[in-house]
Formats: structure tokens, C-alpha cells, sequence
């Protein structure tokens, strides 16, 4: 009988110990913590650790030093609520419906949660405590989204720098905190780390501020006198454009004898860095440090003057490359730099990986565990990025991109916009568009073919409209017009249409093209239509007596 018992107890003792476990392996008490901040509009170069001497970022450029540093990482989706829906669920805008700020899908415009596995909730389900603190900017609540212990936090995208109101806890009610927003922040990031619930089970800590975004100021008196007296053009990075207007357009400031927009915008970044450094003392402080993986990433870039351009959202480096960096002291055998071009579509899956919980097979991301580790066996060898706002006052800058550290190539969802390739190495600032140079012929063709997968792999609705407009996977290889000339020709003025000089000449011609253009000429301007075939006459459409004329032009698609 007492055997009988006693295998019925180790019988019992080992279904509630197999019930205890995560699905996926180690136990919870062996899993790393995670402290996953994110800053807030902050492009690539805005970090000392960029090689911008002018920027005082010490606590980031030690964590540099002590992590993985990734120099070409680039963001998925450069706005904030889509991108930190990306990190969330792993997807892309167009997988996930969260197409920008202002565009959603129908059935996520008003939805309190995603209809899709998230990184949190997985990691929840695997038994961490998940920790909300800071910015959140989308519709869903974050305790639905799979954060179990919800502090401080943000629902929209932006506040004031100061005296913020904040909700707290499981609730959308706001009340005002007096103090700096992000100071308090960090206030609650430390009380967590400090309190005994940080050693209770592994935790993972989304800390989002709400810096550098916009409006910069104002910050602590001792950050503000960090950049006293300097001017816009003295505190400009390496290398920045020389035709940059001397405001950078962040604040529309028109002298540079005024405080500048650009020392305004570093300002913040320096805060941020303080309040990392506090995040980290704390870590060290606890002993939580060793088992720690800290990641930091920027939500997206900031043009901020670069090209005359303020904002993000469009293709440009400024807009989509970003800072990240990923200090795993258990998972890293490598430190310092690395230019393996990582997205920000890779940190969820990465997260997860490093956790030892699986990911859901439609996520998009890769595992950066292989870089981390110092391996050269990987297949991290392009970025994408895209913007699929198709709807709001955003919808003109509509995109898809393949970027390489050598090599970036931009398809725009548009006709009358061609196909862009700048080589990032010779052309770091993307002023020449190498789309047609063959010395790059053989780079172009392969990252249109990368690009045209990842479409019809993450069944992206891109693809339709590259298909409608003649954008096949080898669209880009030159299709000059061949002709034979059959009647007489009056050389005409090279017409530009959107920068691109194409030679017109009025005469009958035949032209054996991949693609037809039909042209449309009417109060002096050159209108394309795209069609199909094999041969054809390109007839402009204007006046009575060009009716029956043909206006052959060089193009390409």
C-alpha cells in the first residue's frame, strides 16, 4: 500500500513539474531576461559610436563596445506605431494590417488586440514576466498584446517632454505626472528592476521613449548646456550633404544664430543615453547584468534637413537606417562592430530564439544568433524595408526597398516613378541613380530577384501592382527602343520628365520592345502609359496633325 502511495505521489509530483515547464525546452528559471528599449525617431548617425564626434551618446558607445553592434541594420517600416507593431507581431505592414499611423486594415482600425500570435504574449506563454513601460502608439491595449505587468505608459505617439499625461497600469485613464516624461519612464524601469518581482522568473522589459521624437525640448539643465553655443553647421556629422539648409528643418529655425534645431535633437538623444546608463547601473546593481540580454533599437530614422527633407517614411538612409545594438554576455562570443545588414523584422524572431521559444513559421524575420556568435555561416545578407500606406497624406511616398551594405534598390508603387539603385559605398548621400549603368547590371538583376521572392513569399499586394506595371523581376535591364527609320526626322529638344532626360524626335519608326510606352503629349507635357506586346508604335495623343505622327523616345522601365 505505502508503494502503492508513494508512486502515486512521484506520479502526481511529476505532473505538476512537467505542467510547470515552457513548451519549448529550458525551464523558466534558466531563461535570460530581456530589456528591449526602443528610442524614438533616431536615425543611424545621431550615436557616437556612428563616428559622429559631435554627439555625446557615452553610455551607447560602451554598450557598443560591450554587444554586437550592428552599423547597417535598417528598419522594416520607418514610422512609428507600424514599426513597433512589426516588433510585436513579427510581420510585415501588409501581413499585419498596420500600414502606418494613420492607415490601418478595416479589421485592425478598431481592434483591442491582434488576431496574431505576438512576441510578448509567446514569451508570457513561456513563462516570463512581461513588463510595458513607455511609449506604445497603437490601437490594441497592451495587456491583451501579452504584457502581464503594465506600468507607465503612453497610448498615443507623442507627448510633451514634461508634465506628460501618463496611464498607468491596466487602464487608457490619464493623469498628469508631473516630471520629465521619460525620466519617469525611467523611474518605473528602475523601481521593477529594483523590486523583488525582477528575481521571481525571467522578465522581459519593452522600455519605449518617447526621445528623440519631437519637439526635442525641454530636457534637464544639465543635458540643455550639453551643446551651449554651438551652431547647426558646427554640430553636422561627417560627411552630411553641404547643401543641408542650414535649419534642418526640425524646427523651421531660419538662423543658425538661433539655438539649432540639429543641437536641440542631439540634446535629447543625450538624455536618452542618461537614462540608459541608469537602466544599466540598475542591472549591475542587482546582479541581474550577466544574465541580461539588452537590446537597443531606434523605431525608425529621421531625415531631419538631410536632402531639404524633414520627417521619415520615405527610402532615404536617414529615414530607414537606424541604431541597434544587442548585448547577449551569455549568447555573444564576439563584440564590437558588425556590417551584416540586420532589420528590424529580425529582432521578435531573434528575441524569441535567444529565450529558447519557437516562433510562428509566417514570421519574417532571421535568427541573428549565428552573428552574434561570430559565425560567417548565415544568410543575412539583405535587408527590406517597406511602406504600404496606399490611403493617407502619406500615400505618394508608397514603397518597397532591398538594401545591402554596398548596394540599395527602391521600387515606388507608381509608373511615372522609375526603379532607383544607388551604390552606398561610392554614393553614400543616394545622389545618382545607377538603375541603367551596366557595370551594375548583374547587382541590380539579383536584388530584384531577392526583392520579387520576399513578395510572392509573403504573399505582399505589391506584387500585383510591380506585375501591372510592367515591373516583372527583370524589369530594370535596359529596353531601349531598336527602330528603323522609314520617313523623314525633325530632331527635337530632349524632354525631362521627373529629372530623366529621354531624346524625342517626331518621325514613323517600328520598335521591337519587351514593354510598350504609350505617350500622351498635351499642353507641353509627356504623360506614360504602360502596356504589353511585342511591337509597336508609340503615337502621342495631342493635336490634330500629330495624330498620325510617332514620337519614338529611349526609355527604360
Amino acid at each position: 500500500m505505502k508503494s502503492r502511495i508513494m508512486l502515486l505521489l512521484v506520479l502526481v509530483a511529476n505532473a505538476v513539474l512537467m505542467s510547470a515547464l515552457p513548451t519549448h525546452g529550458q525551464q523558466p528559471r534558466d531563461r535570460p531576461n530581456i530589456v528591449f528599449i526602443i528610442s524614438d525617431d533616431h536615425r543611424w548617425d545621431a550615436l557616437g559610436a556612428a563616428g559622429n564626434t559631435k554627439i555625446k551618446t557615452p553610455v551607447l558607445d560602451k554598450l557598443a563596445r560591450e554587444g554586437v553592434y550592428f552599423r547597417q541594420a535598417t528598419i522594416h517600416v520607418s514610422q512609428c506605431a507600424p514599426s513597433r507593431a512589426t516588433l510585436l507581431t513579427g510581420l510585415s505592414p501588409h501581413q499585419s494590417g498596420y500600414y502606418s499611423n494613420n492607415f490601418l486594415r478595416s479589421d485592425m482600425q478598431w481592434a483591442d488586440r491582434f488576431t496574431v500570435p505576438t512576441m510578448p504574449g509567446l514569451l508570457q506563454q513561456a513563462g516570463y514576466r512581461t513588463v510595458l513601460v513607455g511609449k506604445w502608439h497603437l490601437a490594441t491595449d497592451p495587456w491583451l498584446t501579452g504584457f502581464s505587468d503594465v506600468r507607465t505608459w503612453l497610448p498615443e505617439g507623442a507627448s510633451s517632454y514634461v508634465d506628460s499625461q501618463l496611464a498607468k497600469g491596466n487602464s487608457r485613464k490619464k493623469e498628469v505626472r508631473k516630471g520629465f516624461t521619460n525620466g519617469i519612464f525611467a523611474d518605473d524601469a528602475v523601481e521593477f528592476l529594483n523590486s523583488p518581482a525582477a528575481k521571481e522568473k525571467p522578465f522581459f522589459l519593452w522600455l519605449a521613449s518617447t526621445i528623440p521624437h519631437a519637439p526635442f525640448q525641454p530636457n534637464p539643465s544639465h543635458i540643455e548646456h550639453l551643446y551651449e553655443g554651438e551652431t547647426t553647421s558646427g554640430l553636422l556629422p561627417p560627411g552630411f550633404p553641404k547643401d543641408t539648409p542650414v535649419e534642418l528643418a526640425l524646427e523651421g529655425t531660419p538662423s543658425d544664430t538661433a539655438k539649432p534645431g540639429l543641437a536641440k535633437y542631439y540634446e535629447s538623444v543625450s538624455y536618452l543615453d542618461e537614462i540608459v546608463g541608469r537602466v544599466l547601473a540598475t542591472l549591475e546593481k542587482q546582479g541581474l547584468a550577466d544574465n541580461t540580454i539588452v537590446v537597443f533599437l531606434g523605431d525608425n530614422g529621421l531625415m531631419a534637413g538631410s536632402r531639404g527633407m524633414r520627417g521619415k517614411v520615405v527610402p532615404w538612409e536617414e529615414s530607414v537606417r537606424v541604431p541597434l545594438i544587442i548585448r547577449a554576455p551569455k549568447f555573444a562570443a564576439v563584440k564590437g562592430r558588425s556590417d551584416v545588414p540586420a532589420s528590424s523584422l529580425d529582432i521578435p524572431t531573434t528575441i524569441l530564439a535567444l529565450a529558447g521559444v519557437s516562433h510562428p513559421k509566417d514570421w519574417g524575420g532571421r535568427d541573428l544568433r549565428p552573428i552574434l556568435n561570430g559565425s560567417k555561416q548565415h544568410n543575412i545578407d539583405y535587408a527590406i524595408s517597406e511602406w504600404a500606406d496606399t490611403e493617407s497624406q502619406f500615400r505618394h511616398h508608397t514603397h518597397r526597398l532591398i538594401r545591402t551594405p554596398h548596394h540599395k534598390l527602391v521600387r515606388w508603387d507608381k509608373p511615372d516613378k522609375p526603379d532607383e539603385l544607388y551604390d552606398l559605398i561610392a554614393d553614400p548621400h543616394e545622389t545618382t541613380n545607377v538603375i541603367n549603368n551596366p557595370a551594375v547590371r548583374s547587382v541590380r538583376d539579383g536584388l530584384l530577384r531577392l526583392l520579387n521572392a520576399w513578395m510572392e513569399r509573403t504573399n505582399d499586394p505589391a506584387r500585383l501592382w510591380a506585375k501591372k506595371n510592367g515591373r516583372t523581376p527583370n524589369h530594370a535591364e535596359e529596353a531601349r527602343a531598336e527602330s528603323e527609320l522609314r520617313a523623314g526626322l525633325e530632331d527635337k529638344t530632349p524632354v525631362k520628365v521627373d529629372s530623366r532626360f529621354y531624346d524625342a524626335y517626331v518621325g514613323r519608326y517600328e520598335f521591337v520592345t519587351r514593354g510598350i510606352i504609350t505617350i500622351y503629349k498635351e499642353d507641353g507635357r509627356i504623360f506614360f502609359l504602360s502596356d504589353f506586346g511585342g511591337k509597336s508604335e508609340l503615337i502621342p495623343k495631342s493635336e490634330t496633325e500629330l495624330l498620325h505622327k510617332t514620337l519614338p523616345m529611349r526609355f527604360t522601365f
